[in-house]
């Protein structure tokens, strides 16, 4: 797995240096007396316009949980071409209890193949209510995007605890795992820009879930636009089963289907 991180990271500079280069290419060819910047060519827009919410209804097999359902709602806010807010919640008839916050600013790079880099921070917090242990995850790294790929790379802390301390607990102290780090590859079929895609994913962490990076989390999605506002998504994971990185079985299957309002 280590070769994996270390291949998206070779990866992830080599797109953006021939990210760098096609810009200085454009730049040179569209160059006028009055300097333009690339970014201007991005359609400028104000805080809270597309904003999008999304629903999703999961169910999921595993050999801790067994038969389960999780429910999630998300938010992403732009706040202007260059900065996003987001924040999700996931609710399980597991009890089990997440909740999310992300930003994300943003640096446009070329208009050709809607080129980008990204920076990711991350705060998920998780209530294992049913084994009354909660833990808190900070993860942040670096992105790049274009039509057919979107790349990650980064690193993850982990902070677990027992939500009320006795003196039989198992758990009597906080435990604080060394930083990790964090990788998602996604390929997509067509341009990201069309009304319907398919995609495939390698990554030890999703918007819910952050994994040991020798934990990789498989998944295939699809997604259909039927009007300009609305769209329709359904994806199948494979994931790591267990808690806290502590593996039951190595896999489970999960899948989900759900849509999303841009406003």
């Amino acid at each position: 797995m280590k070769k994996i991180y270390f291949c998206l990271m070779f990866m992830l500079l080599g797109c953006v240096a021939a990210s760098a280069t096609d810009l200085a290419a454009d730049s040179a060819a569209t160059a006028k007396p009055k300097k333009v910047s690339v970014l201007d060519k991005f359609p400028d827009i104000r805080a809270g316009e597309h904003t999008r919410l999304s629903t999703k209804v999961e169910y999921g097999f595993n050999d801790v949980w067994g038969h389960h359902a999780n429910f999630d709602l998300e938010a992403l806010v732009p706040l202007n071409k260059y900065f996003d807010l987001g924040a999700g919640v996931q609710l399980s008839t597991a009890n089990v209890y997440t909740f999310n916050v992300e930003v994300m600013p943003k640096f446009p790079l070329t208009v050709k193949q809607n080129r980008e880099l990204y920076l990711d921070t991350r705060l998920l917090y998780r209530a294992v209510v049913r084994n009354k242990i909660h833990d808190f995850s900070w993860a942040f790294g670096m992105g790049y995007r274009q039509d057919y790929v979107d790349i990650f790379i980064g690193f993850n802390m982990r902070m677990m605890d027992a939500m009320r301390r006795r003196v039989d607990n198992n758990m009597n102290e906080m435990v604080s795992e060394a930083m990790m780090p964090i990788y998602s590859l996604e390929v997509f079929g067509r341009p990201r820009t069309c009304n319907w895609n398919v995609s495939a994913r390698i990554a030890n962490f999703d918007q819910f879930q952050i994994e040991h990076m020798w934990n990789p989390i498989f998944s295939i999605a699809g997604q259909y636009d039927p009007t300009e506002h609305w769209r329709v998504l359904a994806r199948v994971i494979c994931k790591p089963a267990g808690m806290f990185n502590m593996t039951a079985s190595f896999f489970d299957i999960h899948c989900y289907a759900g849509f999303v309002y841009t406003f």
